[in-house]
């Protein structure tokens, strides 16, 4: 190429330091604005994901507050805070088709309990110490007993145990009168629950195994069996 041409080019073209020359600031200032905007954009799209599960919970607490009838009366069987909670529960819950509350009986001489027919039962059936089940879902079950030891020279094990169909599904176990005084009274309170599907026939029991503790005179309207259908699948 002619050297005239050639110079009179190179002006036009910016130099390779030019074209490369970035001042660091600049690239610095970029980022840390692009940095800035989207830590904004990602807490203000949490901040709304916060606002809005809260308000969705106070929807779901409100809708079932308002589900839950006020109770028209008053049940027959009376007992101590934990008997009257659980009696309410079942009266002020929307579910009507299966239900049962039951005290045990004051004559205990086995392993498996056995409660008193005079309870309140709907869509249940009590046979042979047996709950029997008559429609089928998932049913809530719930069991409390209260025991008094007098302590003997020894630890005493107390065992509470629900059972399905003789099988145990849930048992609960606790030691009392580990330090051997013979003079000591121990007052014990043990409760089980279970979420359970259940089939048509299906029987449920309680054994405990050392029934002679169970304590039927200081808190008799406290050693309850209940269960309630939670969810219908016919």
């Amino acid at each position: 190429m002619d050297p005239g041409l050639q110079r009179a080019l190179n002006p036009l073209a910016p130099s390779q330091d030019t074209a490369m020359h970035v001042p660091a600031g600049s690239v610095t200032s970029h980022w840390g604005t692009t940095g800035r905007g989207y830590f904004c954009f990602t807490t203000a799209s949490l901040a709304l994901c916060l606002v809005f599960a809260v308000a969705t919970i106070m929807v779901l607490v409100v809708q079932k507050t308002d589900s839950i009838p006020n109770p028209p009366g008053q049940f027959p069987l009376k007992g101590g805070n934990c008997s009257e909670d659980i009696s309410c529960i079942l009266k002020r819950a929307p579910f009507k088709k299966s239900w049962a509350y039951l005290q045990v009986s004051k004559h205990i001489n086995k392993t498996q309990l056995s409660w008193n027919k005079d309870g309140i039962i709907h869509g249940v059936r009590y046979q042979d110490e047996n709950l029997v089940i008559q429609f089928p879902g998932w049913y809530f079950i719930i069991c409390q007993l209260q025991f008094l030891v007098k302590c003997p020279e020894h630890a005493v094990d107390l065992k509470l145990e629900l059972l399905i169909n003789k099988d145990v599904k849930k048992q609960t176990l606790v030691t009392v009168c580990e330090s051997g005084a013979q003079t000591k009274n121990i007052y014990q309170n043990l409760s089980q629950f279970l979420l359970e599907h259940l089939q048509v026939n299906t029987t449920i029991s309680v054994k405990v195994d050392k029934f002679q503790y169970v304590d039927t005179n200081t808190f008799p309207l406290e050693n309850v069996l209940s269960l309630f259908l939670y969810s219908s699948s016919d």
